[in-house]
């Protein structure tokens, strides 16, 4: 008995080590098919962290202005705090280092130049009031 026809004419009835064609046809297909998905849902992720980065940059762009003016603020107050525990009768001018007491290498302190002057005008004074006693004391003698 012949086997029955699958329905259609002139049809060759294949060897059993072929494929048809169609199911190689379909299989690309899919393959393609789920790598453009997989493809699109990378591109997706990539979307969404770019999304973050671009709200993380704006917020920090935003806050940029008043994280600066903290900063300077800060260095205003050490600038402040410096010049407080540094002052002296000259607050505003900085000090003269030719001034600057001198120091010898066992630490005893040296006279400055103005405490040098000082010191010279009252030997003078001494001196002169010394010799003005002298004289009134030396024609007071008989």
């Amino acid at each position: 008995m012949p086997t029955p026809s699958p329905g259609r004419r002139n049809v060759r009835p294949r060897p059993a080590g072929q494929t048809s064609l169609r199911p190689k046809a379909k299989a690309p297909i899919n393959d393609d098919r789920l790598r453009l998905e997989k493809d699109l849902e990378e591109i997706r992720q990539q979307e969404l962290r770019l999304r973050k980065l671009e709200e993380e940059m704006k917020r920090k762009v935003e806050e940029l202005p008043r994280k600066l003016e903290e900063r300077e603020r800060k260095q205003r107050e050490r600038i402040h705090k410096l010049a407080v525990l540094t002052a002296t009768d000259h607050v505003g001018r900085p000090q003269d280092k030719r001034h600057a007491p001198l120091r010898q290498g066992n630490g005893t302190r040296r006279m400055t130049l103005p405490e040098q002057r000082r010191a010279r005008m009252q030997f003078l004074m001494l001196c002169a009031v010394l010799a003005a006693f002298l004289i009134l004391l030396w024609k007071s003698l008989p």
